[in-house]
């Protein structure tokens, strides 16, 4: 089952601002109805772990939402693929979506700050969050749509200052569970595939997803080498992270490989780029904050200085009015006063 959602504006008239109030002004800006996208791969209870592995695959999605009468009950992705290939089920075509989803499902609300989504996938550790309104699924927003949404929004540095320097490898004759298995236990989303000293290819969640249980094939007799990509694509060190990202998402891909020349230096996620971006907009806030704080001392100190010349102002008495003689004393003539006409010598 294939649900599309057209969602018009699930905010039309509700207040905008983030629920977390200390917020510089993108974080008020950018909203989850912003950047979540709005047609939506669902699958139902009892469709089987085969097909919808093959919409996956099809549709170019890295999970389908699970729901039962509009609401979302569960949630199947990559990784839940991976971790049943790692635990060697063949039997793709009768297990139901309900025995290997992730149950119980945390999702947000549309009105939401893209910031508070990211910081909630990154707490949870999850890449992708059902968006929900009255109890009805109308999207889904996802780490690459986060990362669009603010990758613009900072400059940020190059590659080799955040990508991950340990890249983990795997045989390209090693079979595709072994390489699960390597995957699974070291949580991580794929692997170089070595072939000698050389780098023969990288095999992802998704290669698993569209190589091997959308084909149904028998993972523990499919080697590596059969169902990793190639050639690789990868940017060199000094290449900036601003340029990885439109790069990831022009080719739709999750992490590039980091090379100089044919020395692999390290791997760029999606994930190291979240966290630049983190960083990045962590610093500003930082400096707005203490700028703010410096602000309200500095407008304590002016009220005090205003409230101790009100007072002084106070203390001093009040000269009297211009032309106000009520107060003068008029000063006698000196000498006895004598009454009636005044004598002539």
């Amino acid at each position: 089952m294939e649900l599309k959602i057209d969602v018009h504006d699930p905010e039309a008239g509700r207040s905008t601002g983030a629920p977390d109030s200390a917020r510089s002004p993108h974080r008020d800006v950018l909203r989850v109805a912003d950047i979540m996208s709005k047609e939506v791969v669902a699958a139902a209870l009892e469709d089987t772990i085969f097909s919808a592995a093959q919409k996956m695959s099809e549709l170019r999605v890295s999970c389908v939402v699970v729901v039962d009468k509009g609401r979302v009950v569960g949630i199947l992705t990559e990784k839940d693929m991976l971790n049943s290939v790692a635990g060697r089920d063949t039997e793709f075509h009768r297990l139901k979506v309900s025995e290997r989803m992730s149950s119980p499902v945390d999702t947000i609300p549309a009105h939401v700050s893209v910031f508070e989504a990211d910081r909630m996938m990154d707490t949870k550790c999850i890449r992708r969050l059902p968006v929900v309104e009255d109890g009805q699924l109308v999207g889904i927003v996802t780490q690459t749509d986060i990362t669009r949404g603010l990758i613009s929004l900072n400059s940020l540095r190059y590659v080799s200052d955040v990508m991950t320097r340990h890249v983990a490898s795997v045989r390209s004759d090693a079979t595709v569970v072994e390489a699960a298995r390597v995957m699974s236990t070291s949580s991580i989303s794929c692997l170089i595939a070595m072939h000698g000293q050389e780098v023969a290819g990288i095999v992802t969640e998704k290669d698993l997803l569209k190589r091997v249980v959308a084909l149904h094939k028998d993972p523990m007799q499919t080697r590596v080498a059969d169902v990793m990509s190639l050639p690789v694509v990868a940017v060199p060190p000094h290449c900036s992270i601003l340029s990885a990202g439109k790069k990831m998402e022009a080719m739709h891909f999750h992490r590039l490989l980091v090379m100089d020349d044919k020395t692999v230096c390290g791997i760029i996620t999606q994930t190291d780029i979240m966290r630049a971006i983190r960083s990045a907009f962590d610093a500003v806030e930082s400096q707005r904050h203490a700028l703010e704080t410096e602000l309200d001392d500095l407008v304590q100190h002016v009220i005090l200085e205003m409230q101790r010349i009100r007072g002084f102002l106070r203390g001093i008495p009040n000269p009297p009015a211009r032309g106000d003689r009520s107060s003068e004393t008029i000063a006698a003539p000196a000498g006895p006063v004598v009454s009636g006409a005044v004598s002539t010598p």
